[in-house]
């Protein structure tokens, strides 16, 4: 299959990550105009619509976000490695860290220009989830969710404890949400029902299920419905007011933790690291 111009795969995801037109054409530097004509020549080159134009907004579609899902860690990927390949004289390699896709595209990529201006080394973001295999990984640090059973030579580092909590568009705020779409993430099944035990709130509307977090929080963003979310995940969209919690966030019994191989030699970055992620993260159970 012939691969569609990079111009335009770039311009989609620098849009579909920004939410809107402008921001993404000063980003890359192009005019408006251009920017729109590269997605639309996208869009017929796919056959599908990425965006739906409504409300004076732009909005991912179905289509839409599970591309974006895909080429947001891979252009950030491209951007980490040509960035180390610029600084492969200058010291010690950047510490790799391995992190969940949603936390990743949602907290961690985005906060890295903090983290590296206020810690005073670099640092690298890989997103991929599933089992951790330091020893046939590229990765040097993990940083998951911790609901799953160690392998042994692994050590586990806490950091936050996990609150997970309903949230929806502005434009949904002020509705009987009991019977508004209820959002659903296949990887975590078990989330509205663990959020809703012991619970006298009622949300009985019809059931939406997307195969990721960031498929389903893409989906409350635009209005499809209430979503069950982290909120280490959401709080930068709380914080723009591009999304509300109705209920705020109760704690789920897990916490989140950075993974590292033991036996290794004491590297003081990663302690760098532990304190920095522990302080910005504390900072969403404000929330």
């Amino acid at each position: 299959m012939r691969l569609p111009p990079l111009n335009s795969l770039r311009a989609f995801e620098a849009v579909a990550r920004r939410g809107s037109l402008v921001t993404a054409a000063a980003e890359l530097n192009v005019t408006h105009g251009a920017l729109s004509k590269q997605i639309r020549l996208l869009e017929e080159e796919l056959g599908h619509p990425l965006f739906e134009r409504r409300n004076r907004g732009l909005h991912l579609t179905t289509r839409g976000a599970w591309l974006a899902e895909r080429l947001g860690p891979l252009f950030g990927g491209l951007a980490q490695t040509m960035d180390a390949f610029r600084h492969l004289d200058a010291g010690p390699p950047p510490l790799v860290v391995s992190c969940e896709p949603t936390l990743c595209l949602r907290f961690l990529i985005p906060a890295m220009v903090d983290l590296e201006q206020e810690t005073g080394m670099a640092v690298r973001a890989l997103a991929a989830g599933g089992p951790v295999d330091f020893a046939s990984r590229n990765y040097d640090l993990a940083l998951r969710r911790h609901d799953f059973p160690l392998a042994d030579g692994i050590e586990a580092i806490p950091l936050v404890e996990e609150r997970m909590g309903p949230v929806v568009a502005p434009s949904l705020a002020d509705a009987d949400l009991s019977t508004v779409n209820r959002l659903h993430s296949r990887t975590r099944p078990g989330a509205w029902k663990e959020w809703l035990r012991n619970r006298k709130v009622r949300f009985e509307g019809p059931d939406i299920q997307y195969e990721h977090f960031y498929l389903t929080l893409q989906a409350a963003l635009a209005g499809q419905g209430v979503a069950m979310a982290s909120v280490h995940m959401v709080s930068k969209a709380l914080e723009q007011g591009r999304l509300v919690a109705p209920h705020g966030f109760a704690p789920d019994g897990t916490a989140y933790v950075l993974l590292r191989p033991s036996g290794r030699p004491d590297d003081p970055r990663v302690d760098r690291l532990v304190e920095w992620l522990r302080a910005r993260m504390r900072l969403h159970l404000n929330f």
